[in-house]
């Protein structure tokens, strides 16, 4: 059902939901911090690079990355801010399953794609640590 309903969601994102997700940064943020403690570190960790993934990505930055995984990263962050989604977010602690199920699903679903991107986050930095 989860995976249908995350399909479906994807296949309905544009370029203005990428631009959604850049706006609402600082809202995406503090939903990941009332996250923690709920979350295992790896999959916050997850969550932050994603978003990192979709700025990027949003500033023509980084490209080498498919549609689908933009797609769903975008429709889960988007996800994450809808307070009145599959189980309403004031229905705790139920209210934060259906955002966790979402999540995760989509962390799987590109992790190929979000560790390609860590590893040309990582291999970037250090080049720019080299010029300075």
């Amino acid at each position: 059902m989860v995976e249908n309903f995350i399909k479906e969601g994807s296949e309905k994102v544009r370029k203005e939901d990428i631009e959604k997700v850049v706006k609402n940064e600082e809202s995406i943020k503090n939903r990941f911090k009332e996250l923690e403690g709920k979350i295992q570190k790896e999959l916050a960790e997850d969550l932050s690079l994603l978003l990192s993934l979709i700025k990027d990505y949003w500033k023509d930055e980084y490209k080498v990355v498919p549609w689908r995984t933009i797609a769903l990263t975008v429709f889960a962050l988007l996800y994450l801010l809808n307070p009145l989604d599959l189980i309403p977010d004031f229905s705790l602690p139920l209210g934060i399953l259906d955002d966790l199920a979402v999540l995760g699903f989509v962390v799987a679903s590109v992790k190929d794609d979000l560790e390609k991107y860590k590893q040309w986050k990582n291999s970037s930095k250090n080049e720019k640590n080299e010029v300075t």
